[in-house]
């Protein structure tokens, strides 16, 4: 029992971590480079403020992969601690400091989440695309410039001054374990600003809440959509790939089987073999591919994602960078027709061969006979 509880500790925090990492990235791959520390996935600004008669420190996590804003903290008030508090210390003793603050009472919690709620309308997707390439650099120079006239705007403070740092990390680490959870919650984005339709005017091109608009998604992501509309969950999964017998990605259709492997290497993925019921009593995994029917592929530059129905309604998406040959189940009646005309060339060449046989040894026979004859004669 000792040796079971820290095994499914393990993984329960390499599952969390791993999901936590999806948020920021696009693929598995990426996401194990980020948790083996061989890239990072995210940029952390480190904002210290000053706000009137109040001081302030505003956390903003940024994915630099997938180019969105994560989380923001926002924590102003009057608390004597955010003297100590350094734009340069790291983020686990910022959000320490953070979480004292919470604690002893010292926040102003409407001007903070005010705060917070701004910094969410100026970071459009636009001004992520111009700011990345300096935040790349650690180039936080231009920050004060957008930051503090909207902090003004927002809250009508008379002098708003900010000292800012950026850290390149990993997103999971700073989520999973941070001081400041349960103390500190992130400002939620907010919503949009326009006044809601009247009861009986229905917009047909409206959204369901807490779906994405399309205006808002790119291309690849409406077509990602469209696959994944009426299926329960989605598991990764690795294309099995067969460069001789497979099937190129133009010859496939819709409903044909093609098979898959689970990505075993991953918590994530043992998950999802234990979903599957790939997984015994004793432990041990199934190697054998998953079959699933093929749906369709949504594609961008450098980036195929290859949709398929697989068993209890989960939908199977597995990601590759080219072009591939997908491997298919073996058809069983193609393979008997191949080991029956296999036999029947086999009977043929020793039926072939036997009557070779026959032959030389009837040639043999009537040499001898000659002979004899031969030898007969002579004599007589």
């Amino acid at each position: 029992m000792s040796d079971t509880q820290p095994k499914t500790e393990l993984l329960k925090r390499q599952a969390d971590m791993m999901g936590l990492t999806m948020d920021a990235v696009f693929t598995d791959e990426q996401a194990k480079e980020v948790l083996q520390g061989k890239i990072t996935d995210s940029y952390l600004i480190k904002l210290k403020l000053d706000i009137d008669n109040k001081n302030g420190m505003l956390l903003i996590l940024v994915s630099s992969i997938r180019k969105h804003i994560m989380e923001i903290y926002s924590v102003v008030g009057t608390s004597q601690i955010f003297r100590r508090i350094r734009t340069f210390a790291d983020y686990v003793q910022i959000s320490q400091d953070l979480a004292d603050i919470g604690k002893s009472g010292g926040m102003d919690l409407a001007l903070s989440e005010n705060v917070g709620r701004a910094l969410h309308r100026i970071f459009t997707k636009e001004t992520l695309d111009e700011f990345l390439p300096l935040w790349q650099k650690k180039d936080p120079s231009r920050l004060p410039d957008l930051i503090e006239p909207a902090i003004i705007n927002a809250t009508k403070a008379t002098r708003v001054k900010i000292q800012a740092e950026i850290d390149k990390l990993s997103s999971a680490k700073f989520r999973y374990e941070n001081p400041m959870k349960g103390t500190i919650n992130p400002v939620a984005k907010p919503e949009d600003d326009a006044p809601p339709a009247a009861p009986e005017a229905v917009d047909p091109t409206a959204v369901p809440a807490g779906a994405v608009r399309s205006g808002d998604m790119t291309p690849i992501d409406r077509q990602m959509e469209q696959f994944r509309a009426g299926f329960g969950k989605e598991l990764r999964m690795k294309t099995v790939i067969s460069p001789i017998s497979g099937v190129d990605f133009d010859d496939l259709m819709e409903g044909q089987e093609i098979l898959f492997r689970v990505p075993l290497d991953t918590a994530e993925g043992m998950t999802n073999a234990n979903l599957l019921g790939l997984i015994d009593e004793d432990g041990n995994v199934a190697k054998a591919p998953i079959v699933g029917k093929f749906l369709g592929i949504a594609s961008s530059k450098n980036e195929y994602h290859i949709f398929a129905e697989g068993p209890n309604n989960y939908l199977f998406h597995s990601i590759e960078e080219h072009p591939v040959k997908v491997a298919i189940p073996k058809i069983a009646g193609a393979a008997s027709s191949t080991k029956q005309k296999s036999g029947g060339a086999k009977k043929k060449q020793e039926s072939s061969g036997g009557g070779t046989l026959y032959t030389l040894i009837g040639i043999f026979a009537a040499i001898i006979l000659i002979g004899f004859l031969i030898f007969v004669m002579v004599i007589l």
